[in-house]
């Protein structure tokens, strides 16, 4: 038998990087590992010298497809298996194991834009509030 792993990385996009995926089928028994890629396609490379690796770094249960198919989040390295200057993992990596020792908290910052009427919420019709205005926030 076999499973689907669903290899999961942020690509090298600027200046919002994006989320790509790729599918390898792997024999039962068998752990995800390093696997190759193109980054030329990801922005993590140029066409003359494109091998990338992703490492994986956490693996769960494919919510989608079941039953043993699983989830590769990965890391992006060059074949040097230097993290690559995209992979923004790595450096976090390094402080919290620099700090295991202590409670190391990361902050994400998510933004979203509420809408009225077909413009953004405390926008005048026809026009712009002003900078950090009260629909901010």
């Amino acid at each position: 038998m076999v499973y689907k792993a669903e290899y999961i990385w942020v690509d090298g996009a600027v200046p919002t990087a994006g989320v790509r995926s790729k599918t390898r089928v792997l024999a039962d028994g068998v752990v995800p590992g390093v696997w190759g890629f193109d980054g030329s396609s990801t922005g993590q490379a140029v066409g003359h010298s494109s091998d990338r690796v992703l490492r994986p770094v956490f693996t769960c249960a494919d919510p989608v497809r079941g039953g043993a198919h699983v989830l590769v989040l990965c890391e992006v390295e060059g074949i040097d298996f230097v993290p690559h200057g995209s992979n923004m993992r790595a450096g976090a990596r390094e402080v919290a194991e620099r700090f295991a020792g202590q409670d190391v908290w990361f902050g994400i910052e998510q933004e979203y834009t509420l809408f009225r009427g077909g413009r953004p919420l405390g926008f005048p019709e026809g026009g712009f509030p002003a900078a950090q205005g009260p629909y901010y926030c």
